[in-house]
């Protein structure tokens, strides 16, 4: 079990995207807005409600301007999962933390394969791996591998063994052909070894759909999101308790990447966890219990 606390993406750490940031034009000071018009703020997008002419930023003069999205460019990087950027033709974008990274998650992946690049400035490239999202599990024969066409998942990757490169950067690249990818959260940071995932861990889905019936029998459903939830077994050693103990404690309502076992992707939630337990059972060792509850 592994925890990445999220870190928050600003422009110099978003060093290069290949996502255009140009929906609507950059909002400039003193110009006349009318009713409608919409305009990029610090990878926002704001949309004028009456007629404005300021030097106050929209995010400074809620009256005027309405808060409507993030830009494509920055949506995976808003905490919102339902939030996605997408382009045709792969996504490729570059991160330099100027701080120590051992992990990086994409949540919500549509796409083929994702790549993870790492590059130090002196010692050139020390890390490259790819991870293919391609659902394999209707595949029975080798007629189907060579001619079914296959899906691709649409779900979470993690990159936990990224190198020790501070002054380096990261280079990621998320690929599908010709096809649209997408992408909702981008997790990256120093990860943190709480104990060991065991079996009797369980996952799940929460539904946020309502079934409503009126008097006279009429059913109307509700469609609403979903989110990921997952409650974890995991072993602890006693002599790590009390460190584990206050990482919770400092996490707590801090959106975070809690990742069971990378290579099983039902395992991977981003979200808060609602409930820690640890049970002293043996001299050296602690049963915990840990509860996860995704983000929508």
């Amino acid at each position: 079990m592994k925890v990445i606390k999220s870190m928050e993406t600003t422009d110099s750490i978003l060093t290069y995207s290949n996502i255009a940031e140009n929906e609507y034009p950059v909002w400039v000071s003193n110009r006349a807005y009318v009713s409608g018009n919409k305009v990029i703020y610090q990878h926002k997008i704001y949309e004028a409600i009456l007629p404005v002419t300021s030097a106050t930023p929209p995010d400074l003069d809620q009256d005027k301007w309405l808060f409507l999205d993030y830009t494509n460019k920055y949506r995976m990087f808003n905490n919102v999962l339902s939030d996605k950027s997408s382009r045709v033709g792969g996504i490729h974008f570059t991160l330099r933390p100027s701080q120590v990274v051992t992990g990086i998650a994409l949540i919500g992946v549509s796409a083929s394969y994702v790549r993870v690049k790492v590059t130090d400035p002196v010692l050139g490239i020390v890390y490259d791996e790819t991870k293919s999202l391609m659902d394999i599990s209707t595949v029975n024969t080798y007629f189907e591998y060579f001619y079914q066409p296959l899906d691709s998942a649409k779900g979470a990757v993690a990159f936990l063994s990224l190198p020790v490169a501070p002054t380096g950067y990261i280079d990621v690249y998320v690929e599908s052909g010709n096809n649209l990818v997408e992408v909702a959260e981008v997790v990256y940071g120093n990860y943190t070894l709480v104990g060991q995932t065991n079996y009797g861990t369980s996952v799940g889905i929460k539904s946020y759909s309502r079934k409503e019936t009126d008097e006279f029998g009429n059913t109307r459903v509700v469609k609403r999101r979903n989110s990921k939830y997952c409650e974890y077994d995991v072993t602890i050693e006693n002599i790590r308790l009390a460190t584990v103990q206050k990482f919770f404690s400092d996490i707590d309502s801090v959106p975070c990447l809690f990742v069971g076992n990378e290579d099983l992707e039902e395992t991977i939630v981003y979200g808060f966890y609602s409930d820690f337990k640890a049970t002293i059972s043996f001299p050296q060792i602690s049963k915990c219990a840990l509860k996860v509850e995704g983000l929508v």
